[in-house]
This record gives structure tokens, sequence and C-alpha cells, in this order.
């Protein structure tokens, strides 16, 4: 049986701890690269929590890039919102109106422009949105990877990729023929981010994959 997997890691930006080059969690993806061709697609904030503006990284961003095994994709601007209590880090879910949601995207577009890179792909900063927004995100994209609870429903303009299985989760489904795992690069209110415990089962989850399908790696913008 033949079968396309994918890794999404959410939340990188450039802080230490956070993806920055010599960072551990970094030297994992680069390990599973190597070992298994396993190719990642990058979730990243343009602004994450208004202090890692990209505009000011573009250094980081071409390394990114020249390492060959990532996909850099879109995950909101500021990653944050007003009201933790009520929104959490949902920052498209807290905009509720098409003007404060084209401004935003706008904002987001300004950093990306400064270090020369279009994202094609983009997931919900907490996976939420309100409907709005999705009809705003659906004409800046080619596809959005979304949840199948916390999407409710929502149709978007652009492809819809489904799938959010954590990478130390033993439990794995394929959505439409393909594996698609997604991971935190860190934080401490996650499961499933890249830590040394996550690498090794991760790792025997696949080896497993490996032994029995037939596996290929793919970039979301790949399927």
């Amino acid at each position: 049986m033949e079968i396309n997997l994918t890794v999404a890691i959410d939340d990188i930006h450039p802080e230490k701890g956070w993806g920055m080059p010599g960072d551990k969690c970094m030297d994992y993806l680069d390990l599973l690269n190597k070992e298994f061709g396993i190719k990642f697609t990058l979730f990243i904030p343009s602004n994450y929590h208004n202090q890692f503006p990209l505009s000011k990284h573009k250094e980081w961003i071409d390394w990114l890039k020249t390492l060959g095994y990532f996909e850099l994709a879109a995950h909101g601007h500021f990653h944050e919102t007003s009201n933790r209590n009520i929104w959490g880090e949902c920052e498209f879910a807290e905009i509720s109106t098409e003007v404060e949601c084209i401004n935003r995207v706008a904002m987001m577009w300004s950093e990306w422009n400064e270090v020369d890179h279009k994202p094609v792909g983009w997931r919900n900063p907490g996976w939420l949105a309100q409907s709005v927004c999705v009809d705003v995100l659906g004409n800046h994209f080619k596809y959005a990877a979304v949840h199948y609870e916390h999407n409710k429903g929502l149709q978007w303009k652009c492809k819809m990729l489904f799938g959010a299985d954590g990478i130390h989760e033993t439990n794995i489904n394929l959505h439409d023929n393909n594996l698609m795992f997604q991971s935190h690069i860190a934080g401490d209110w996650n499961q499933n981010i890249c830590n040394e415990s996550n690498y090794k089962q991760f790792r025997e989850s696949l080896k497993f994959l490996y032994d029995t399908y037939l596996i290929n790696n793919k970039f979301l913008i790949e399927l």
C-alpha cells in the first residue's frame, strides 16, 4: 500500500529554543530527515507575540530555505489575542470583521515580503477562525491545513487539508490516504512538541510505517 506522509510543525519563530540554529528541536528534525527523508511544513507566525517580526530576521528565513527539507507556510501574524482568557492565542477567532481581517493579513504579508518569501499554505493560530476570516484568507492561499473538529464545518475557497495526528501518538489515522502528522516546535502547554521523548516515539512509529507501507515523503503543498 502506497501512502503519502507529511509532518507539520507549528509556531516556529526566530527565538532561541523555538527553531534557531543549534536548537535541539531542530536537531531532531534534521535527524529525521537524514534517517527517513522526512519533509516538514513549518507554520510560521510573521510577528510572533509582537516580538519577532520576520522582517528583522531575514537571515533566519534564508537559513531555513537552504536546508531543503522545509516548506515555509503562514500561521497568522501575532499568534496572540487581546484577551487570552477568552480567545487564547486564536488570533483569527477574535477578529470579527472583514476590514480588521484584511488589515491583519496585510500586516502579515508586509513581513513576508520583507524576507522575499510568499507562503502558499495556511493554518489558523490555535486552529480556530471566524467565518469572515475564512472568506478573506481563502483568497490568499492555495491550501488551508485544518482540524476536523475545530474547523466547525467551514468551507474554504482554497484546498482544505484535514488531519492532525500528534507525533507522540500511537493511534494513527489515514486522511484521504495520507498520513498527516502535526507537532509544535516547543512550549509547555502542548504534549506534541519536538523534545527527546517525542522524537524517540515518532522514530519508532516511522520505523513501523516504513516497514509496513510504501511511504512517499511530501510537503503539504505537494498533496
